[in-house]
């Protein structure tokens, strides 16, 4: 489940210790700052070959209130669940969702196969549009960026129009489809095997990510997202399942603390290209293993979000100094 999480917003990262602030991103010192924070929070993605993991998975709420402290514009609005209520509602969306014939007959052997079940956490977040659709459409940008960076040695490659084999160089390899690509909604579908301390053999292994998230424009243009995100996941027997059932307790706090740490990503990610853009130009530069031209597009994406802000900024400057009527 943590890895098809990680795949479909791979974009997919506690972040911030200190609040970001516009015009600095020429200085040295805020540019560094800012490279931690991403960092940070690719850093703390989790995974089962994570044995510290598998010892304490307990929440932790001080976490929690030092993150809305730091980062006021992020916000775990709803906590992830298993809930049969919940399963059941999803399912109906899902089937409801407008999909090719070849992807509902993919959506639909998971369902009706099913073995677990989980609605991840609903986050909400300042985001620009653009950064976050580009990254929900290039995972494999994402992967490359933390290669850049030096966080991960994570191997993610497109193999055709939304597809894309991933290796996370621990015996997990796994292919993941796009069955639905929108705005609003966005449908994968992965198959693979992952390895765990906790069980003797590689788990193989299917699945379905249902991401849907809604766009929320502010009077001073500032704009956040509200995205969460259903996953489905469907075993070959009986006893890879009971297995599977069995760390289900660890793969849920996994599964929702890494979606909690790739929303991170994002929201940090956005104000980094709208506030120190050069740091960033710079890593756009060294990413490998993509498409010749991915490199230009993320430098482009990086300057819109830079020029947005600084347009929206400026809107606001003029509006503060208007003489009261």
């Amino acid at each position: 489940m943590k890895y098809l999480g990680m795949m479909i917003l791979s974009c997919s990262l506690s972040c911030a210790s200190t609040r970001l602030e516009a015009g600095d991103f020429d200085q040295q010192r805020s540019s560094s700052r800012m490279s931690e924070q991403v960092r940070g929070s690719v850093n703390r993605l989790k995974s089962f070959s994570d044995e510290s993991v598998l010892k304490q998975y307990a929440p932790d709420p001080q976490r929690e209130k030092e993150l809305q402290r730091l980062l006021p514009n992020y916000q775990v609005t709803k906590k992830g669940t298993s809930s049969r209520e919940v399963r059941d509602r999803a399912i109906v969306r899902l089937r409801r969702t407008e999909l090719t014939k070849s992807g509902r007959q993919t959506s639909n052997q998971v369902l009706e196969d099913l073995s677990l079940f989980r609605r991840l956490p609903e986050i909400r977040f300042e985001v620009n549009p653009e950064t976050y659709e580009y990254f929900l459409g290039h995972p494999d940008v994402v992967v490359s960026l933390w290669q850049a960076m030096g966080i991960s040695a994570m191997q993610l490659r497109q193999t055709g129009p939304f597809q894309y084999e991933m290796d996370n160089n621990d015996g997990t390899k796994s292919e993941m489809f796009y069955l639905r690509r929108s705005k609003t909604t966005n449908i994968i579908y992965c198959r693979g095997e992952f390895k765990s301390p906790l069980l003797k053999k590689p788990i193989a292994g299917s699945g379905v990510l249902c991401l849907h998230s809604k766009f929320e424009k502010q009077k001073d243009g500032t704009v956040f997202v509200r995205h969460s995100a259903d996953v489905f996941i469907t075993f070959p027997n009986t006893a890879i399942e009971t297995a599977a059932r069995m760390i289900s307790p660890v793969s849920n706090y996994i599964s929702d603390r890494n979606f909690q740490e790739i929303s991170l990503f994002m929201h940090t990610i956005s104000l980094t290209m709208a506030r120190q853009p050069r740091w960033l130009q710079q890593m756009a530069n060294r990413l490998k293993n993509v498409h010749p031209d991915r490199s230009q597009e993320l430098r482009q994406v990086i300057l819109n979000n830079y020029h947005e802000n600084q347009k929206r900024l400026a809107t606001r400057w003029d509006i503060s100094e208007q003489p009261a009527m």
